[in-house]
């Protein structure tokens, strides 16, 4: 039997047959909830109200993470509830992920366009009963006489294309070319060739609209992975392919059609379609690479994390489900090693990695955190299972940069606590940088040891049933408290700690001191809020002069667009990936005293 689900303040209607999960369901109608755990009832976030229809009674999960007097008002777990009568239910802005700040903006790094694919204008004599040259042939003829091109080659979906586009713009068009194979043919009034560069990110996408001419952004767009529901972690995604391989392929499909509909909305903005689009170009760490290419990724999640290739890949886009011209090809550049992916590798391309002599350690921070070293002609690279810590989750009142997070925090020397809240918004968690800036404030007030104990006389400091917690905002307004636990430092000592041993073990290998380093560049969307006196003074970062810490946003976007619009850049990359070494970090001799030294506070 039919029933019927609205989910406000959304105002979006379900109707379902069949009993499932609030989780489910929200899914099935195009809502991405936030899952620290990927549905498994352990991070207690994905908070739900459930209304207007009979409340099931709570789970032993659900007890375990809201308390009574919210189960009494129907609160429940999105990923535990069933249902499967009639329900209204309201889910929390904060848990949508369309909520959150993305980072798309990047540095802006010169180069030449050296576009792969040319858009040539071109006047076709139509055929008559005198000339009955083939379609192909009359064209080819035509680019000949008109631009010295010697040869058109033409797949099938080309072709047919061009069959219609000749006759409709009365043998006036514009023809696109990669080399002498032919991509579109459209009508003379389109003279600017486009190109999409997608940053898959493990929770974000960014997506640019280029011109291939000039290399410049038309337009972007950023949005949140819908991968996501599967796990905030490249882990959860791989291990749900593990249990159901036909996952692979779903995880696929949601990706692609997440670019469709943003290239479709990109192209929109200047009048065209995503037939307009004459290449792509797509860059993520090497799990969001196999994914999106439907590669295996199973080796990837078991020792010893072997990759399907590190060479770039070059495939007709309507072979993975891509929208764009009938002829068009997507660029993939080369994974570097298991998790470090092409990502990392057009991060370091458009921070000039490679193309100079300085003494520069990169840093592009997210749930799983790759740090480059270059020095004494070497480059050297690694990935931390830093976690998303860093991006609330596994935090208490952990939260994504949206409204109503805390992302600045300073405590007075009387004890008084001020919060900086995206939106200037009443506070409901806090973000990432806020919880950098809490523990650097926190250590500074003498509230923390450099063994990250929270101080229980310290002001602000109250004793919980779960450890101590210290206040960061107090309850009004009709919302609670938001607190940070002694549970929630651990969590970011330990994923301070991942990056800091990364850095470290660099450092060490090629003998480079804190002193050494003649710049720092910090990339991704925690790397681009954060504090960097607060990074220092946590131990994240190596003890450097605050002027060499160097923010550049998505530097990974910027690559992509690089490598989209310039063959060049594809060579330069190639190079640069050649002459990349990666370390495996666990093999590294006295790992362990690096990782339990990289976890303490310092001493201040």
């Amino acid at each position: 039997m039919a029933y019927r689900i609205e989910f406000e303040p959304i105002g979006i209607r379900l109707i379902s047959e069949e009993a499932q999960t609030v989780y489910e369901a929200a899914r099935q109608a195009g809502l991405g909830l936030r899952s620290s755990c990927a549905g498994k009832g352990t991070c207690g976030k994905c908070r739900v109200r459930l209304r207007g229809g009979p409340l099931p009674p709570p789970l032993e999960a659900e007890r375990e993470h809201i308390p009574e007097t919210l189960l009494a008002e129907g609160w429940r777990l999105a990923c535990r509830t069933i249902v499967s009568a009639n329900l209204t239910i309201y889910i929390p802005p904060a848990l949508l992920d369309d909520t959150q700040v993305l980072q798309t903006e990047g540095v802006e790094t010169a180069f030449t366009p050296r576009p792969p694919v040319r858009l040539l204008p071109a006047v076709v004599p139509p055929p008559s009963l005198l000339d009955q040259a083939a379609d192909l042939s009359r064209l080819e003829a035509a680019l000949r006489r008109q631009h010295a091109v010697e040869r058109v080659t033409a797949g099938l979906p080309a072709l047919q294309a061009m069959r219609a586009t000749l006759r409709e713009a009365n043998w006036q068009v514009s023809v696109a070319l990669r080399g002498d194979e032919l991509i579109a043919v459209y009508s003379a009034d389109h003279t600017r060739p486009v190109g999409l560069a997608v940053d898959i990110g493990t929770t974000k996408l960014a997506c640019y609209l280029v011109d291939l001419e000039s290399g410049r952004v038309l337009c972007l767009k950023g949005m949140a992975n819908p991968q996501i529901a599967y796990g905030e972690d490249i882990m959860s995604r791989l291990e749900a392919v593990m249990v159901n391989p036909a996952q692979a392929e779903h995880l696929q499909r949601e990706v692609v059609a997440a670019i469709n509909a943003a290239a479709e909305e990109l192209c929109a903005a200047q009048g065209l379609t995503p037939d307009h689009l004459l290449e792509l170009c797509l860059v993520g760490n090497t799990a969001m690479h196999h994914l999106a290419a439907g590669l295996p990724v199973r080796p990837l999640a078991v020792s010893p994390f072997v990759p399907a290739l590190s060479r770039d890949l070059d495939v007709e886009a309507a072979r993975l489900g891509l929208r764009a011209a009938s002829g068009a090809r997507v660029y993939l550049p080369p994974p570097l090693a298991g998790f470090v992916g092409s990502d990392h590798l057009a991060f370091l391309l458009a921070s000039g990695f490679g193309q100079d002599d300085r003494v520069r350690l990169g840093i592009d921070i997210g749930t799983n955190t790759e740090i480059a070293l270059q020095a004494s002609g070497r480059i050297l690279t690694c990935s931390t299972a830093s976690g998303p810590a860093f991006e609330g989750a596994h935090i208490r009142q952990g939260m994504r940069a949206g409204p109503g997070a805390i992302h600045h925090v300073e405590i007075a020397p009387d004890g008084g606590v001020a919060c900086d809240v995206i939106g200037d918004l009443p506070a409901v968690g806090i973000c990432g940088s806020g919880i950098l800036d809490a523990l650097a404030e926190m250590l500074r007030a003498g509230i923390l040891n450099e063994r990250g104990r929270m101080q229980a006389r310290a002001p602000g400091v109250e004793a919980n049933e779960g450890g101590p917690v210290f206040t960061l905002v107090q309850a009004g307004h009709g919302r609670g408290a938001v607190t940070i636990s002694q549970l929630d430092i651990d969590q970011i000592l330990l994923a301070k700690g991942a990056i800091r041993t990364g850095i470290d073990v660099l450092m060490d290998t090629l003998g480079i001191t804190p002193q050494g380093l003649e710049e720092v560049v910090v990339a991704g969307a925690f790397g681009s809020y954060l504090s960097p006196a607060s990074a220092v003074r946590i131990g994240l970062f190596p003890a450097v002069p605050l002027e060499r810490i160097r923010a550049v946003g998505n530097a990974a976007g910027t690559g992509a667009r690089m490598l989209l619009a310039s063959t060049e850049c594809r060579q330069q990359a190639g190079r640069l990936a050649q002459r990349i070494e990666y370390v495996e970090l666990t093999l590294v001799p006295g790992f362990n005293r690096h990782f339990a030294r990289a976890v303490r506070l310092p001493v201040v």
